[in-house]
């Protein structure tokens, strides 16, 4: 039970720290969402930063299931390009933008240390990036330029409520800028014939 409280605590912090921001959410708030008493939250957690670290950290640990992608031999860079993109997106709406804006003023060392962590995942993805570049699936372009826009487009989208306004949900407005990315940098065929 105790693996199960502690996990329990993460979930549902999680949650409300998306729904309402880092700052919005306290002890008690969770304690009686949970069913517990806050006693019981400090059993687990000295405080809401460590609950709060707690929910980035699992986070970036799914971000880096990511980083084991590179460790198949063979694979395609543009379906490794791919599937470390659909990661990305899903862990991007793990963290709410409210949460997200929130660590960034309350909890800088934290909101560091996770740009710090995606910065690591965006240059993976220039790798991959530069690998099919090299093979000539992509287009020739400059790989840490693409990168970074990828990043900060997919970051921008995702914090952005405008589309629900439009109905459309985050997730579905990052597959398609992701399908947009992804067929804007792929090499067309006559790219390819007039490149032999």
């Amino acid at each position: 039970m105790e693996n199960g409280n502690r996990g329990r605590i993460i979930q549902v912090a999680h949650k409300m720290f998306n729904a309402r921001g880092y700052r919005s959410v306290t002890i008690k708030e969770l304690a009686d969402e949970l069913g517990m008493s806050k006693k019981t939250i400090y059993q687990y957690f000295s405080s809401k930063e460590e609950i709060a670290t707690s929910v980035v950290e699992e986070c970036m640990r799914r971000l880096d299931e990511v980083s084991k992608i590179t460790d198949i031999p063979d694979l395609d860079p543009q379906d490794a390009i791919k599937e470390i993109l659909m990661r990305t997106k899903e862990e991007t709406l793990r963290l709410g933008p409210l949460f997200l804006m929130d660590i960034e003023k309350y909890l800088p060392e934290l909101a560091n240390r996770y740009n710090v962590f995606r910065s690591e995942k965006k240059e993976l993805i220039n790798e991959f990036l530069k690998k099919a570049q090299h093979m000539d699936l992509i287009k020739d372009i400059p790989t840490p330029l693409v990168t970074e826009i990828l990043s900060v487009c997919l970051k921008s989208l995702a914090r952005s409520d405008s589309f629900s306004q439009l109905g459309y949900s985050t997730s579905y407005v990052l597959d398609v800028f992701l399908d947009i990315f992804g067929k804007g940098i792929q090499a067309s065929s006559i790219e390819k014939s007039e490149c032999e």
